[in-house]
């Protein structure tokens, strides 16, 4: 499962990141990566941004559904 494809408040830790360096380096400096638990705090319509927070830190950053697409996730009840 993709991140673009979560909806609003769901629970996901990122299993992996596709692409190039560029969504990679973009993905670090944000600092996601492969094992950090996520959370979708809103999804802007039309195929806008998602605005996500860091589970552990708080930390919220917005990201555009094309760099979304290649987040792979796997999807984390609440607790």
């Amino acid at each position: 499962m993709k991140l673009d494809d979560l909806g609003q408040g769901a629970l996901a830790v990122i299993a992996g990141i596709t692409g190039g360096r560029g969504v990679l380096a973009r993905m670090a400096s944000l600092g996601l990566y492969a094992g950090k638990k996520i959370r979708v705090v809103q999804t802007a319509p039309f195929k806008g941004p998602i605005l996500v927070e860091d589970v552990a830190t708080g930390a919220r950053t917005m990201i555009g559904r094309k760099i979304a697409a290649h987040v792979e996730i796997r999807n984390e009840e609440p607790r």
